[in-house]
């Protein structure tokens, strides 16, 4: 019974984690038409810049924060990523027919603590009770949970398969609010199943645990390298403590047209149908990045701004010295991509080198970090301590040697 049931949850995350996977989902009390809408905005995540609250029944969220300066560098970030996406998808579907650039959530509406939009007492009394104090916030796209089967098979997977625990994780509202991160650099630290403490929010889905699961990992490897050199050489901005992550979608990047509008009657409704998700991933959190003025800054200071980026991020991309295979894919799309976008801008000359020097400094930090961790002074310890022994016991030995003379 228990192998059957771990067999379907391989199977669910199998098929409803691969990339473009389209899933049937019931619609959640949280996602209902605008028609029945709630009146209070639900938090659905909080980070160090800020919360996101989710606008029941539509398919947007709102961001909010204290600080005006990293809320404001969110908001255009957010859209200068988005734009670059927007062009640089076209630019890219040729060399890569069956990869998509991942999606950025579009930012609108920016308004301050001071503005008119906190005068009205609808929005104050929206946000839940402990969360009404004025902020930054600006609107965006929600990037939507991952499917209930997902989240249900997820649980199954990765925590301790008790009753009590599995109910718990389940029960638990906001475990609803699923974004997976994968973490291509590392394999799992943990040696144990989680425990109802661990969330769902943000859950980290590591190397090895993709592997098992059967995840066309090189795809996913081959969008992120897309995706960074989008940031990298169309947006400009190098990407700190950028997240990548699964979720879904009601909608496609482009807007809806029906072709043959004129001849047939309208749908009854064209709001987005929660029932029907894809899956994608996602960039986001753009507050901690920084603008690089290709005119401003030499090239070494280019390379140096994107290399302490991107290795001091969490474990998002592929390590150059732990799965090589895919360091390679990964590699070999991001240089591809950056050289079709780099010639497509006309770029200096200069700078047509520069995506090769990222890739060679990150490898030498790749091979060197291996290196730093096989030598991990607490192993060496214990072996110490052995030889340590070895050598007391051998010199009992030699005591006892001299005794019988």
């Amino acid at each position: 019974m228990e192998d059957a049931l771990d067999k379907r949850a391989h199977d669910t995350l199998q098929k409803t984690l691969s990339p473009g996977a389209t899933s049937s989902s019931a619609i959640s009390p949280f996602c209902r038409p605008p028609h029945q809408n709630t009146s209070t905005f639900r938090d659905i995540g909080r980070g160090s810049c800020g919360s996101i609250f989710e606008i029941p029944g539509t398919s947007y969220a709102i961001k909010k924060g204290a600080n005006t300066t990293a809320i404001w560098n969110d908001y255009n970030l957010t859209n200068l990523a988005y734009n670059s996406t927007l062009y640089s998808t076209g630019l890219l579907s040729y060399e890569f027919a069956n990869r998509r650039v991942p999606r950025v959530p579009r930012a609108r509406y920016f308004n301050t603590a001071d503005s008119e939009w906190w005068s009205q007492p609808k929005n104050v009394s929206s946000f839940p009770q402990e969360d009404q104090v004025k902020g930054a916030i600006f609107h965006l796209d929600r990037i939507l949970p991952v499917v209930k089967g997902a989240r249900q098979a997820l649980t199954r997977m990765f925590f301790a398969k008790d009753d009590h625990t599995q109910r718990d994780v389940l029960s638990n509202v906001e475990n609803r609010d699923c974004l997976v991160r994968i973490y291509f650099g590392d394999n799992c630290p943990a040696t144990m199943s989680y425990d109802s403490s661990q969330t769902l929010r943000n859950f980290p889905l590591y190397l090895d645990q993709a592997k098992m699961l059967g995840l066309n990992i090189s795809a996913y490897a081959e969008e992120m390298a897309m995706g960074l050199a989008v940031l990298h050489w169309q947006a400009q901005i190098d990407s700190q403590d950028t997240e990548f992550v699964l979720g879904t979608s009601t909608t496609t990047a482009s807007c809806n047209y029906y072709p043959n509008h004129k001849s047939t009657a309208p749908p009854t409704s064209t709001s987005d149908d929660f029932t029907q998700r894809e899956t994608q991933l996602w960039m986001l959190d753009f507050d901690k990045c920084t603008e690089i003025d290709f005119d401003t800054c030499s090239s070494e200071e280019v390379v140096q701004k994107y290399f302490v980026a991107v290795t001091g991020n969490d474990p998002y991309f592929p390590h150059p010295g732990k799965d090589v295979d895919l360091w390679r894919t990964f590699r070999d799309v991001y240089l591809r991509a950056s050289r079709i976008i780099i010639k497509a801008r006309r770029l200096r000359k200069p700078i047509h080198r520069l995506p090769l020097d990222l890739i060679q400094r990150w490898e030498d930090w790749g091979n060197m970090d291996v290196q730093i961790q096989d030598d991990d002074p607490f192993d060496r310890g214990s072996e110490d301590e052995e030889d340590e022994e070895d050598d007391e016991d051998n010199d009992e030995d030699e005591d006892e040697d001299e005794e019988d003379d």
